[in-house]
């Protein structure tokens, strides 16, 4: 019996390591954004690691993080360590400095996944502006292999947002800037809203947002019907590979009465956590990647029962939409006595 037990574990242990070797964990990947800047600057901002403390984005939304340097903070060989209890830990090392075009780097994240691998940047100038490439080339953890394409997206969210966090503080005030805020924990009470459906593409949805509201308020205004609160992107069904969803975009409404122009549907009251973006809508998904991150780390069991929505508190039609206010709500589940 004991002999048996010892086979099929052995044989479990091969099988788990036989799976995990077909997967390579090699993560490759590289983000671009042109940054409204000279290039002496955007270059300096990047090879003076204690700048990095205020765009690091394994550091994002964290006031708490501790980081340490050692060595001179531009120079070959210089490196900064850093420790998240929300977002994580790490280290950047400077090995190669070709001042102003290119940085090479070595780059460890121990926390929430092992990554080790050598990170590139390069600058190129762009009539006064900058072209900023940043990119990572590195493997996963053996047991996070079978992952390593989801890690892939992460990292590139990261990347992307800290680029955008960069350009924020190099480019001119009337430039497009945005602020996620993490209000934490609420209580959300019941929201009656008509709606129409809606299922398409993700980056289709900005438009049809606008197109629906409008028309949902007419018709509103048309029947007599009070609005009761900002329009709402509530999310059933979101296929982020194929960036597509399935939700309702509703109207909060106050009366209790069912009409036959348009649906009507009523969410739960319920406690969910809530971030604020504060800025151009552009970066929402990067504001729902790192709310999914938050509760993750804070260990806050989400509530799968109930959907997701954004709730658009501030339109902003100028360009840069820098005066936008949208909140995310992720259900969580209820606090349990004792």
């Amino acid at each position: 019996m004991l002999s048996t037990l010892i086979f099929v574990f052995i044989f479990c242990v091969v099988a788990v390591l036989v799976y995990m070797g077909r997967y390579s964990g090699r993560v490759r990947l590289e983000q671009t954004r042109l940054i409204d800047a000279p290039l002496a600057a955007v270059y300096a901002m990047v090879a003076d690691l204690h700048q990095w403390q205020l765009w690091n984005p394994w550091l994002a939304a964290e006031s708490g993080a501790t980081s340490t340097f050692y060595g001179n903070a531009d120079g070959k060989g210089s490196r900064c360590a850093w420790d998240s209890a929300t977002m994580g830990t790490g280290t950047i090392e400077q090995i190669r400095l070709q001042a102003p075009e290119r940085i090479e780097q070595l780059v460890r994240l121990r926390h929430p996944f092992t990554v080790s691998g050598r990170s590139y940047w390069t600058f190129d100038d762009q009539d006064g502006k900058t072209q900023v490439t940043w990119g990572l080339r590195g493997r996963v953890a053996f047991s996070m292999r079978a992952f390593a394409a989801t890690v892939k997206g992460s990292l590139a969210l990261d990347c992307r947002h800290a680029l955008n966090q960069l350009a924020s503080l190099l480019e001119p005030a009337t430039a497009a800037r945005y602020e996620i805020v993490h209000l934490g924990v609420r209580d959300v009470p019941s929201i009656r809203y008509v709606y129409r459906h809606y299922q398409g593409s993700i980056n289709g949805l900005p438009q049809a947002m606008h197109d629906v509201t409008a028309e949902l308020r007419q018709q509103l205004a048309t029947a007599g019907v009070p609005v009761a609160g900002s329009p709402l992107a509530i999310y059933y069904k979101t296929n982020i590979k194929l960036r597509t969803t399935s939700c309702h975009i509703g109207i909060p409404i106050a009366t209790p009465d069912d009409f036959d122009a348009f649906p009507v549907r009523e969410l739960a009251p319920h406690r969910a956590y809530v971030v604020r973006l504060k800025g151009h809508r552009a970066a929402l998904e990067i504001a729902w990647f790192y709310a999914m991150q938050r509760l993750v780390a804070k260990k806050i069991a989400p509530d799968q029962r109930l959907p997701p929505f954004e709730s658009y508190l501030v339109d902003d039609d100028h360009a840069t939409g820098n005066g936008a206010v949208t909140e995310l709500y992720l259900p969580v589940r209820p606090l349990v006595a004792g």
